[in-house]
């Protein structure tokens, strides 16, 4: 197949063309898979998406980054139900309502409220897992909320991996609603990584397993977003997962102190 690498920073992106992991490459549509929005300059992202089978364009697995007020910048990774062409249109669809209420700058579980009660009114529209993370590197502060979705995890600077503990409401397209928000810390030795669940799960495992394989993977200390997504893919063997994969890392960027700070 053939593998989707973004790199995106704020004030610059590199685009890596695809690059085959063990499937028969094939072009992805642009109309369908688009590049992700670009995060404030304060943090950086690699974005990595593998769709499965071999006749599949695309699917329902996403990520988006969107720009806030205030230097925060929104982190989202969701995954409609069902495979192909079908599931794409859909996956476009909650992207798009995604960017006009994140325009609105809401709480993650607002956000997540009302991305609900769009598709609940649309009969036709699969429902889909999501989470977000409003990142706020001025503080130090990550918030999240999960609508169905499997929790995210944090690599520590000695390349420790963890999963952040988040209240899980229902999907979205239920209209059921019952969204909370969790707050921790981020600095930036740490690394957040959100992630679809054909990343992990296998078939006849118990999800619980699978998500302990991810946390017991060790990292190289102080390692790059890109090489945290190459670790992470190769260790967990994606190319041959039986679902879409999208997997996105994100690191607070170490900023030095203005000229005038450091004389104090």
């Amino acid at each position: 197949m053939r593998r989707k690498r973004w790199v995106i920073r704020g004030d610059v992106e590199i685009r890596r063309p695809g690059t085959a992991v063990g499937r028969s490459p094939r072009p992805c549509p642009g109309s369908l898979l688009a590049e992700p929005g670009r995060p404030h300059p304060n943090l950086d992202v690699a974005i990595s998406y593998l769709p499965v089978g071999q006749r599949a364009l695309a699917g329902g697995d996403w990520c988006e980054t969107v720009r806030l007020h205030f230097g925060r910048t929104l982190l989202v990774v969701g995954d409609v139900m069902g495979h192909g062409l079908e599931a794409a249109v859909d996956m476009a669809a909650y992207r798009s309502s995604l960017r006009y209420i994140a325009s609105a700058d809401l709480p993650p579980h607002r956000v997540l409220r009302q991305l609900d009660d769009i598709a609940s009114r649309e009969p036709d529209r699969r429902p889909a897992t999501c989470l977000i993370a409003r990142v706020d590197p001025v503080h130090g502060l990550v918030t999240l909320a999960s609508a169905g979705h499997l929790p995210p995890a944090v690599i520590d600077g000695q390349g420790r991996a963890s999963l952040l503990q988040v209240q899980v409401g229902p999907p979205l397209g239920t209209g059921l609603g019952g969204y909370e928000p969790a707050t921790c810390r981020l600095d930036p030795s740490q690394a957040l990584m959100l992630f679809t669940d054909g990343l992990v799960e296998r078939r006849g495992e118990d999800i619980d397993q699978s998500l302990q394989r991810l946390a017991s993977l060790s990292f190289s200390a102080a390692t790059g977003v890109e090489d945290i997504l190459d670790t992470v893919l190769a260790r967990l063997d994606a190319r041959h997962a039986e679902d879409d994969v999208a997997v996105m890392a994100a690191r607070l960027r170490h900023r030095p102190a203005p000229a005038q700070d450091l004389r104090r």
